[in-house]
C-alpha cells in the first residue's frame, strides 16, 4: 500500500482580460498584489478570445498574465477561484464585467485552470470549482490537450509556463 503524502506545491497565476477603457493594467496588478504579491507579468501578443469576451466586456480589451513566485498548496486553486469571482463581481459596469480573472496553478507535471463549468475532462474540487487540465508536462515541455483553450495553445504562452516551471525546483 502506498503512503499518502501531500502533493508538491505550485505557482499561482492569473490570466486577466480587462477593458482598459474602464480599468488599467496598474489597477489590475494592484488587485493581484493584495492577495498574491506580484512576482511577474506578461502582456501576451496573441489573444484569440477577445472576440468572445468583447460581446460582454466591450471592445477595449487587454490581457495581462500575472504570477507569484511563492509556492502554494494546490487547494489554493479553489480559494483563488472564489476570490477572483468576487473581484469580477466588484468590478461591474451595468451588470457587465470590466475584468475577467482566470486563476490557475502551475505544477511540475501539469497546468490547471480553475473553472465553474463542468465537462467530462474537468474534476470537481468543491465549492462550485472544477479543475481544467490545460497542459501536461511531457518531452521536456508543457503540451496542450485537445480541449485546451486557443489562448493557451500559443507558443508564447507555452514558453512562459515552461520558463516559470523552472521555479518549482
Amino acid at each position: 500500500m502506498a503512503k499518502l503524502k501531500a502533493a508538491d506545491k505550485g505557482l499561482i497565476f492569473s490570466s486577466c482580460i480587462f477593458n482598459h477603457e474602464k480599468i488599467d493594467a496598474t489597477a489590475v496588478e494592484s488587485i493581484w498584489k493584495e492577495r498574491y504579491r506580484l512576482s511577474g507579468s506578461l502582456i501576451p501578443q496573441t489573444t484569440p478570445s477577445f472576440a468572445y469576451y468583447s460581446k460582454e466586456m466591450g471592445s477595449g480589451l487587454s490581457r495581462l498574465i500575472l504570477w507569484s513566485h511563492e509556492h502554494y498548496c494546490r487547494e489554493e486553486l479553489v480559494a483563488g477561484k472564489l476570490w477572483a469571482d468576487g473581484v469580477e463581481g466588484q468590478h461591474l459596469d451595468s451588470e457587465s464585467r470590466v475584468i475577467n480573472m482566470d486563476i490557475g496553478i502551475l505544477v511540475k507535471e501539469q497546468m490547471i485552470l480553475a473553472t465553474s463549468k463542468p465537462y467530462a475532462h474537468r474534476i470537481y474540487l468543491g465549492s462550485g470549482v472544477y479543475a481544467d487540465l490545460t497542459y501536461k508536462y511531457e518531452n521536456k515541455s508543457y503540451q496542450f490537450l485537445p480541449w485546451t483553450y486557443p489562448d493557451y495553445k500559443c507558443p508564447e504562452k507555452v514558453e512562459l509556463f515552461n520558463s516559470l516551471r523552472t521555479r518549482l525546483f
